[in-house]
């Protein structure tokens, strides 16, 4: 039997862009502001000067994978540390020990990992297992979402065995300090509330809730804590209503090929990239978008030879 073809991210609809798989990612730049979201999903555009990224939060999320798989199948405690760092410096190492921001560097990685390993190993939080016996780590999905063709997909990072129960777990790393309101920040959420609807729903597991496990990370230091959250069935039901109806609001968008601004996001962490040209003339933002940004299309959007006119981003029609 042939495999099915693959749905793509975006299509072309009536010669516009229109994304038909989302995410917790897109979600949430639409929420916050149709024309971020426009011209960051839709038209491609980036910044053409930006920090180095180091892929220090993918560094340690890839690490405490491999201690998860580690501690799941038994395997020496030592040994997996070691696994561990050996993949990390391959992997990442060059990046990371160029990074300026030291409490984001290689050192605060392999920091991260070895403290993690002294004092989770024997944790009570146990990694659940698969019907096939394997870990239920990096549990990828996609399927139909609402009533109109939609697609949304996510990768579920683990599902863990706590206090009798199952729980989501989601590794956060930060620098800010791991207290209550750090953590009320994920309770709701777009992205924990859309993999526990994943696992309760797509997966059939009995999920009671999520499990922040956040790592404080600073130049000379690594700090652990956690929080556990239980989230009824009603919630989760009213995030998937609230959802589904917000992405028939981005047809809607697309039908009048308008997508409004939000200021209300303009401030949102640290200031959207957008700021500067949204605060000039409609007639002039071309200039600033041409001389500070560059496009880089989804795969999917790729079509040579196209020019956007200024009155398709900024002017409804």
């Amino acid at each position: 039997m042939s495999k099915p073809d693959k749905v793509p991210k975006y299509i072309y609809v009536n010669d516009k862009p229109k994304q038909v798989v989302w995410d917790t990612s897109s979600l949430s730049t639409f929420l916050a502001c149709p024309r971020l979201y426009n011209l960051t999903n839709l038209r491609g555009y980036k910044l053409k000067s930006y920090g180095t990224v180091t892929g220090f939060g993918s560094a340690v999320h890839d690490a405490y994978e491999i201690l998860d798989r580690g501690r799941f199948h038994g395997k020496d405690k030592q040994e997996t540390m070691r696994e561990a760092i050996t993949y990390t410096l391959k992997t990442y190492g060059p990046d990371l020990a160029q990074a300026e921001d030291k409490a984001r560097g290689l050192e605060a990685t392999l920091r991260a990992i070895v403290w993690r390993v002294e004092e989770y190993w024997d944790d009570n939080i146990k990694i659940a297992a698969m019907p096939d016996g394997e870990p239920c780590l990096e549990k990828r999905f996609e399927v139909p979402f609402g009533e109109t063709g939609k697609r949304f997909s996510g990768r579920i990072d683990k599902i863990v065995e706590f206090e009798g129960g199952l729980y989501l777990c989601d590794t956060k790393t930060t620098k800010a300090s791991l207290s209550e309101m750090y953590f009320r920040m994920y309770q709701p959420n777009n992205q924990v509330y859309a993999y526990l609807w994943a696992a309760r729903h797509i997966l059939d597991l009995p999920v009671r809730g999520f499990i922040i496990d956040a790592v404080q990370t600073g130049v000379h230091f690594c700090r652990f804590n956690r929080a556990v959250f239980n989230v009824s069935n009603l919630s989760i039901d009213e995030w998937y209503h609230d959802t589904a109806y917000n992405l028939n609001v981005s047809d809607t968008y697309h039908e009048h090929e308008y997508y409004p601004a939000n200021f209300t996001s303009c401030g949102n962490y640290g200031g959207c990239k957008f700021r500067e040209m949204c605060s000039e003339s409609p007639d002039h933002r071309m200039t600033i978008l041409n001389e500070d940004f560059e496009v880089s299309l989804h795969n999917d959007l790729v079509r040579e030879g196209e020019i956007i006119d200024a009155k398709e981003l900024f002017s409804k029609k």
